[in-house]
């Protein structure tokens, strides 16, 4: 026989208090009004708190990217220049970045040097052919320090010649007083072309991003600037910035009679030339975030300055840029600069 539940209800007797059953309770339109207000007053102190914190971790973020790129860029540059040789078969050129759009790379920019020299960085010092220069693409939004390396045995040619021995005469072993055609002619379309995945021939890659601006100032024994061999009025014509193998000469203790520390010769039959490396070399990047070219401003073009000598006149050129840039909206670009002796400059 199944049971039947019952309910009970609570019995109250005489002198004891009645017993109510619970009742289900909320809050009132008003108590949530209330914390809903308090509520949101929280969230704009957490925000408004929270602010400078999220903007002072942007920019430590923003800092610390322009820094790594220059100093690792730098750093290499340096080690690779510090050994740079030179000798009658090899050159050390400073030249204007259109050269080498004529040699086939594309998107350099104009009025920024392209530096190329030799040196022994190989297995038990083997010489490499290495190289710098400034790419930019305003389209794509790419500003980079491109970097050249040849190996000796590169199957494509475009290591210089250093030797001909079935004609020692052949004039393509000859370093050019007024030209870097010794590096350049050896270099086609192909030896820039790094976009293109299957191109086994590029001898390119990029340093760093970011770089608006790249100078190379070169000195001479008494730390002076070294006038652009360009700017010469006795040598013959040349459009190079320097070149080891142009007619000059350097003073070793104390200026010339004529108070300079280095001077151009005019070619006659008793000019040699000169083969010789700077002692320094000062080298100095412009690098911002990637936050500012996403905005996309227009970048300006860099515009060299000369002083009276004829030498880059580098701290008026980097001011200058920098105006430039501050006119254009961007602020937040930083510069920096290393200065790298040349063991066979000295």
């Amino acid at each position: 026989m199944k049971r039947q539940s019952t309910i009970q209800f609570p019995v109250s007797h005489p002198g004891q208090p009645v017993r109510r059953l619970p009742q289900n309770s909320a809050f009132s339109l008003i108590e949530l009004m209330t914390a809903f207000s308090v509520l949101a007053v929280l969230m704009v102190i957490l925000v408004g708190a929270l602010e400078p914190v999220s903007k002072t971790w942007t920019e430590s973020e923003r800092r610390v990217q322009t820094y790594q790129r220059a100093r690792g860029a730098l750093e290499l540059m340096a080690r690779e220049l510090t050994p740079a040789v030179v000798d009658t078969r090899m050159q050390f050129v400073v030249a204007p970045g259109e050269m080498l759009t004529e040699a086939g790379a594309l998107n350099v920019v104009p009025d920024s040097p392209a530096l190329f020299w030799m040196a022994p960085l190989g297995k038990n010092g083997d010489l490499r052919c290495v190289g710098y220069y400034l790419f930019r693409d305003d389209e794509k939004g790419f500003f980079r320090l491109k970097r050249i390396f040849v190996r000796p045995k590169n199957p494509e040619g475009y290591f210089p010649p250093m030797v001909n021995l079935e004609n020692a005469r052949d004039l393509k072993m000859r370093t050019s007083p007024t030209s870097a055609d010794w590096f350049l002619d050896q270099w086609d379309e192909e030896a820039f072309n790094e976009e293109d995945a299957y191109n086994e021939h590029a001898i390119v890659s990029t340093v760093s991003d970011g770089v608006l601006a790249f100078w190379v100032q070169c000195y001479d024994l008494l730390g002076n600037p070294i006038p652009w061999l360009s700017e010469s009025k006795v040598h013959p014509r040349s459009d190079l910035m320097f070149n080891s193998a142009a007619f000059f000469q350097q003073a070793t203790t104390e200026p010339f009679e004529n108070g300079k520390t280095m001077i151009y010769l005019a070619m006659t039959e008793f000019s040699m030339k000169a083969n010789r490396l700077p002692a320094e070399l000062e080298i100095t990047l412009l690098t911002v975030d990637d936050d500012s070219l996403v905005r996309g401003r227009e970048i300006p073009m860099v515009e060299n300055h000369l002083n009276e000598g004829g030498a880059l006149d580098l701290e008026k050129t980097v001011e200058s840029y920098q105006d430039l840039l501050k006119a254009s909206g961007i602020n937040r670009v930083k510069t920096f600069s290393t200065r790298v002796k040349l063991v066979g400059g000295s």
